[in-house]
């Protein structure tokens, strides 16, 4: 029973792994077009506002001040990363007043 287990989940990370591997491995030695190459500055950005907008469009109309917390901590984030286009500095200022609107809300 233990094989069979441990088999599984070898081929289960081999499947996970592998698509997102060789990819990696085969386009590294190729020159993709400059269309290519300027649309995929994108997607990092494209990701993220993907996994974001929909949790802030659920708090819409919630307290504080009729935003939500998690909307009201977008705001600076946005501010920070149209000032720098820099995604950590925009990810840590958006936690870091996330977590003190929830200390003030809370507590």
């Amino acid at each position: 029973m233990r094989e069979s287990l441990l088999g599984a989940f070898l081929l289960m990370g081999l499947v996970t792994y592998l698509p997102r591997c060789l990819p990696l491995l085969g386009l590294s030695r190729v020159r993709l077009p400059r269309a290519v190459e300027g649309a995929l500055r994108y997607v990092g950005i494209a990701v993220m506002a993907a996994l974001v907008a929909p949790d802030l469009a659920s708090t819409w109309g919630q307290p504080p001040a009729g935003l939500g917390p998690r909307l009201a901590a977008a705001l600076p984030a946005a501010v920070v990363a149209l000032a720098t286009r820099s995604m950590a500095l925009t990810v840590v200022v958006g936690v870091v007043t996330y977590a003190a609107l929830l200390r003030g809300v809370g507590g």
